[in-house]
């Protein structure tokens, strides 16, 4: 008769459980993959309005001078 011990059980169920979740995992890759690519078509990458990219509002100016008087501060 054949013994089969306990490490070798749990190898087996081990293996099969990791080829099991990288199927699972690849599947839902490839699903979302196709879906991206339905409405990707549309998107080409440019800002709907550049020119006011280029005017910072009063909240964006004071962001910038407190990452930069973080960044400063820090070395002096």
């Amino acid at each position: 008769m054949f013994m089969v011990d306990t490490q070798t059980i749990l190898t087996v169920l081990l293996t099969i459980s990791a080829g099991f979740m990288i199927w699972y995992i690849l599947g839902l890759r490839q699903r979302r993959r196709l879906n991206n690519s339905d409405g990707s078509k549309d998107y080409i990458g440019f800002a709907r309005n550049p020119e006011k990219l280029m005017q910072p509002d009063e909240e964006a100016l004071e962001e910038l001078d407190r990452l930069m008087s973080k960044e400063f501060g820090s070395e002096e």
